[in-house]
């Protein structure tokens, strides 16, 4: 008996000295899709679930499972709000319409930079712009990929009047539309299906950001190269509400300090590194060419496309509120603020 009562002091004693024990500890599983090797798993979601881990005070525990384990680039949405995983990563143009505001970052000659696009797409959201089609979810970083361009394999293109009559792969409504005011005709294509649809002819160009060249090897089938901002899809870091309403109080505060703006320019400066470097490999490869267009066709094009964009303001709810309150955003952070 007496044993008895030492043990049950004894335990009594450890909990009261760590009563947040590894078994109270909240598991929190972060869904991506993506390869565990990937760059972004490695170099961005790893660090930032060991530092919210590290800050919550022991209360959760973020663990990254990549590698479609738990979910895909196609149910991510679902799985979180399913509580299959707590923290998803993915594309939002893979999310059933549900996020037709934010395709603003889709049209082109507006913002030059995954950092810009990215900051000024997160404000709308802080600002209310946005913010009514998450109402599922809670956003921890918005991300604007950086600006699609175009890319052939086998004609130059030093104008887009040299894209008239191409056939060139798109992946969404934005940019179909405007390749067709310029003359060109739109393929849609998948990204995993651009490689194969280059390699047998299906078409001749791509409409594809330069962060998906190397994971892709889009380098192998095209050799022609033409710098412009054409605009770009988003991604988002998110939880669904109800799961983040369920994380104790620790928890929330450690995902707050690490998440908003702060996440989303991290994470942008290195999309931009990543589509700086993969453009720069590209570069020293043997055959490829390289145009930009120069600032003083910008304004012609805008012109042309002109007709795309109002209908895009026609199609998408408060449509001409979202790309004014864009417009001003893009040129306040080139302003410096």
């Amino acid at each position: 008996m007496k044993a008895i009562l030492i043990g049950a002091v004894s335990a009594a004693v450890l909990l009261t000295a760590f009563p947040q024990s590894a078994a109270a500890q909240k598991q929190v599983n972060f869904g991506v899709g993506s390869p565990p090797r990937a760059h972004l798993v490695q170099q961005i979601f790893i660090p930032w679930s060991k530092k919210v881990s590290a800050e919550s005070g022991g209360e959760i525990n973020v663990e990254v499972k990549a590698g479609r384990s738990l979910v895909s680039p196609f149910n991510v949405y679902e799985r979180v709000q399913a509580d299959v995983a707590q923290i998803g990563w993915g594309v939002q143009s893979l999310m059933k319409g549900r996020f037709k505001r934010s395709t603003v970052t889709a049209i082109p000659f507006e913002a030059n930079t995954s950092e810009e696009a990215s900051l000024a797409l997160w404000r709308l959201y802080e600002k209310g712009v946005t913010t009514s089609e998450y109402h599922e979810v809670k956003p921890l970083a918005i991300i604007v990929f950086p600006p699609s361009t175009l890319h052939s394999k086998d004609k130059p293109i030093k104008s887009l009047e040299d894209v008239k009559g191409m056939k060139i792969a798109v992946g969404d409504r934005v940019s179909s539309g405007v390749l067709q005011r310029i003359g060109g005709t739109p393929i849609s294509l998948r990204l995993p299906e651009m490689y194969q649809g280059l390699n047998r002819g299906t078409v001749s160009g791509v409409w594809m950001v330069w962060t998906a060249f190397m994971p892709f090897k889009l380098f192998e089938v095209t050799k022609h190269h033409f710098d412009l901002p054409l605009g770009s899809g988003t991604a988002m870091v998110f939880m669904s509400k109800k799961g983040y309403d369920a994380l104790p109080a620790g928890g929330r505060r450690a995902i707050d300090a690490n998440s908003g703006e702060g996440f989303t320019l991290n994470f942008a400066k290195f999309w931009d590194r990543v589509g700086n470097g993969s453009r720069a490999a590209v570069s020293k490869m043997p055959g490829h060419t390289f145009a930009s267009m120069p600032p003083s066709e910008v304004a012609k094009w805008r012109e042309t496309i002109g007709p795309v964009v109002e209908e895009w303001k026609k199609s998408t709810p408060d449509g001409a509120k979202v790309i004014a309150a864009f417009r001003s955003e893009i040129a306040a952070i080139r302003g410096g603020k």
